[in-house]
């Protein structure tokens, strides 16, 4: 008979620390459903002020503020990375996409009904695992699968505007899904090899630029704000997209763009939630139904994939 060498008491209490601060807490994933609540909390603020400000300088603006703070960050941190080529071309076409996201959500709300906006912009998490398999040869596991239906049937019951014929802005939609599915495999991707901090601050610059172009070829340019218009213009700016870009991008580094994106469909739940609070929108039964299932997939999910981490951890 073989007796395996019992552990010492401090190691095998030093590894269930480490296992249970796994399960309860991680600091990307946090941080991650923290950008997922801060979107949430920006739909009604572009809602409104989109009526009075042009799309593409909107864009511009909150690019250019996240734009200007990342690249005083980088300079003084590390300006070296700045003239590094590859992460200037990696960023612009990150900014290209973040540009695309933007605009053609921004757009495709003057055509169809924020409820298919929301669940065609969200169902951009189904596009993600698509693509990673055509291009990348990357199959999703049995809980991933699970978890894209689950997620998908609560995104359905959440925003779907069933009254809301098919149009021409969701189809306009349809070009912000793709293009934030790309972001996320991409940055995933490019966030492995650069100098992320660069990566970020490009993103930022080249998307200012492509929005601040399309605005001068769309009306004379003004840059008059009333304080209200400044006021959500700096929200969405440093909060918006500063923070949230620079988490969805830095967290990539270790967290898997699938899990990113399925966390990512947390945004139109508490999108719903801010509007009820903030913009006396009802919220119905099935509505709330939705974002529970959406809300219970994401943690059903996230609590079996820990499981596993601290299973291993225990093993090893």
């Amino acid at each position: 008979m073989i007796f395996e060498r019992p552990q010492p008491k401090n190691r095998i209490f030093a590894r269930l620390k480490s296992c249970l601060s796994l399960i309860l807490f991680d600091v990307k994933i946090f941080l991650l459903v923290l950008t997922a609540i801060i979107w949430g909390s920006t739909f009604f603020i572009i809602k409104d002020t989109v009526v009075t400000v042009n799309e593409y300088y909107l864009v511009f603006l909150r690019t250019i503020v996240a734009a200007i703070s990342m690249l005083m960050f980088v300079f003084f941190k590390n300006r070296k990375t700045l003239f590094d080529t590859k992460t200037l071309l990696k960023g612009m076409v990150l900014g290209n996409l973040l540009a695309i996201t933007y605009l053609s959500q921004t757009i495709g709300l003057k055509y169809t009904s924020s409820g298919h906006s929301a669940f065609i912009t969200s169902a951009g998490v189904v596009i993600v695992p698509l693509l990673l398999f055509v291009f990348y040869k990357r199959k999703l596991k049995p809980l991933e699968t699970i978890i894209f239906f689950v997620v998908l049937a609560g995104l359905y019951l959440l925003t779907y505007d069933s009254e809301t014929a098919l149009n021409r802005g969701d189809l306009i939609t349809l070009v912000t899904a793709f293009s934030l599915a790309w972001h996320l495999i991409l940055s995933g991707r490019f966030v492995k090899n650069s100098e992320v901090f660069a990566l970020i601050a490009y993103q930022f610059l080249f998307a200012a630029v492509t929005s601040f172009i399309l605005y001068m070829g769309s009306q004379p340019v003004s840059f008059a704000l009333s304080t209200s218009e400044a006021a959500a213009l700096l929200y969405l700016g440093f909060i918006g997209t500063l923070f949230c870009y620079f988490v969805s991008v830095w967290a990539q580094q270790q967290v898997d763009t699938i899990t990113v994106a399925i966390i990512f469909t947390l945004e139109p739940v508490f999108a719903a939630l801010f509007a009820w609070l903030f913009a006396a929108e009802l919220l119905q039964l099935r509505e709330i139904a939705g974002g529970m299932i959406i809300l219970g997939g994401i943690v059903a999910f996230q609590l079996f994939s820990t499981r596993k981490k601290a299973v291993g951890s225990l093993v090893e």
